[in-house]
């Protein structure tokens, strides 16, 4: 905001001295007490008023006796009012801009305020569900477990829906899942995160070894040093994601989109990567012992050196 402030500030400066100079430029010198005369086609010149005044003899009806004209010089505009008429010019439109940039940045907190909140409302209520049902201590076959997994699948998928292009809110939900153990124990819990809305998410160096992720969306997604061994992201848009230093050992990673994606120094052994697009990825110094590249596309040798 403040940048665009002083924008606008110099430009109505800029602006002023420009029209100053126009009008300074024509002028010339009366005398050396360095008094301005301006042109007359400014405008803005000493005005000349000429007053006539008649004196009669013997009253109104009297005959004309004499008349006299005369001149009276009213001083010139000064350059100080000229820049006082730009400033009430220029005032109102700045009133406005910065009123609509403070409105701008009111409704950039409030809608802060408003993911935030509904962030934290969702940890709440997995919470609760968990805690409140002593989802821990129930049967993997338990009918009550599939239902609360139902539960928070729904609200996962709306939660990172509704957080938009927030990847550090979608980071903490999937943070908070895996501390939870919502998806990394299997034994406990099984939350398939399949069609999910990571797009831009942070989530760098976390551990999400065996995690659903079949058809999500993580494009430009920070996965740099994450742990996604034996994970599902099939059919995942991987576009221009960070996955350098990942761990993709033994991942299904078949029909993924991985164009533009930073794959430098990943492990990808025993990875299935048919029919992937890998145009514009970068896998230099990558592991790709035992990796399945049947039908992969775009694949440049110039991007392809790798840790055999």
């Amino acid at each position: 905001m403040f940048s665009h402030l002083r924008l606008v500030i110099l430009g109505f400066a800029l602006g002023s001295v420009i029209t100053a100079g126009i009008f300074l430029i024509p002028p010339a010198l009366e005398n050396k007490s360095w008094t301005w005369t301006w042109a007359d086609w400014t405008g803005i010149g000493e005005d000349t008023i000429k007053r006539k005044s008649i004196e009669r003899k013997g009253g109104e009806k009297g005959s004309i006796e004499k008349v006299i004209f005369t001149d009276e010089i009213q001083s010139g505009k000064t350059l100080w009012d000229f820049l006082e008429l730009v400033s009430a010019l220029a005032v109102p439109f700045l009133l406005l801009y910065l009123g609509n940039q403070l409105q701008q940045k009111d409704k950039e907190i409030a809608d802060i305020n408003l993911r935030e909140e509904a962030l934290q409302s969702y940890l709440d209520r997995v919470s609760d569900l968990l805690v409140n049902n002593k989802a821990n201590s129930l049967e993997p076959n338990d009918s009550l477990l599939e239902l609360i997994k139902d539960l928070i699948r729904t609200r996962t998928l709306t939660i990172l829906r509704s957080l938009d292009n927030d990847g550090e809110r979608k980071g903490s939900v999937i943070r908070f899942l895996i501390d939870a153990e919502l998806i990394r124990n299997w034994e406990y819990i099984e939350l398939d995160l399949s069609s999910a809305s990571l797009k831009g998410a942070k989530l760098s160096g976390t551990q999400l070894s065996r995690v659903l992720l079949s058809q999500a969306d993580l494009s430009d997604a920070d996965l740099n040093d994450a742990n996604l061994s034996d994970a599902n992201l099939s059919n995942a848009n991987l576009r221009n994601a960070n996955l350098s230093n990942a761990d993709l050992t033994s991942t299904d990673l078949t029909n993924a989109d991985l164009r533009d994606t930073k794959l430098t120094n990943a492990k990808l052994t025993n990875a299935n990567l048919s029919n992937a697009d890998l145009t514009g990825a970068d896998l230099r110094d990558t592991e790709l012992s035992n990796t399945i590249l049947k039908d992969a596309k775009g694949l440049k040798k110039d991007r392809f050196i790798s840790k055999q």
